[in-house]
């Protein structure tokens, strides 16, 4: 877990104003974090403008890189451009409090922050729940969804919106009540 330690901004020995941090993401950040990835090979550049203000910093992240994975309709493998930005606000308090995901709170005394966290949800939240390959060819793309429309379960409109079924007679009696008011 060293090498989560990479991730630490420091800020106590900065002036006031804008700061810039780059940082390269690859396998090997992921590989500190528990979790099933469904993606191989990331390649992803992260800026961090750090603005250090009298009474809080201002973190603003902005990524751009790239994945693998894999087609949902072809199921081959190709490479998804990823991109995502995100603001937070850093205050000073008693205690650590990060409930908040725009609002964190660090302890008065601290004089760096560890961004791994963020930056693994940013990365993760940037990378589409639904993955088309856009340069799939359209052969491919046309027989997976034809298939999927003949195992599709059918369903008549008609079933659903006829005209000609019989209203309750109580509905009869419920409208004229209505009528009388």
């Amino acid at each position: 877990m060293d090498k989560i330690k990479d991730y630490n901004v420091s800020f106590s020995g900065l002036p006031l104003g804008k700061h810039i941090f780059r940082f390269e993401i690859s396998q090997e950040f992921f590989d500190l974090f528990d979790f099933d990835q469904d993606f191989q090979d990331p390649k992803v550049s992260v800026e961090l403008e750090l603005e250090k203000r009298t009474t809080f910093l201002e973190l603003k992240f902005d990524t751009k890189g790239s994945v693998i994975v894999d087609c949902d309709l072809t199921d081959e493998a190709y490479k998804q451009p990823i991109e995502g930005a995100m603001d937070m606000v850093v205050k000073f308090g008693h205690e650590f409090d990060d409930s908040d995901d725009e609002v964190w709170i660090i302890p008065e005394g601290e004089h760096e922050i560890n961004v791994a966290q963020l930056i693994y949800e940013m990365i993760l939240l940037s990378i589409p729940l639904k993955r088309v390959n856009p340069d799939s060819e359209s052969e491919k793309v046309q027989e997976a969804l034809d298939l999927l429309e003949k195992y599709a379960p059918k369903e008549s409109i008609e079933d659903n919106t006829s005209e000609d079924k019989s209203i309750d007679p109580r509905w009869d009696s419920l409208k004229e009540l209505f009528k009388k008011k």
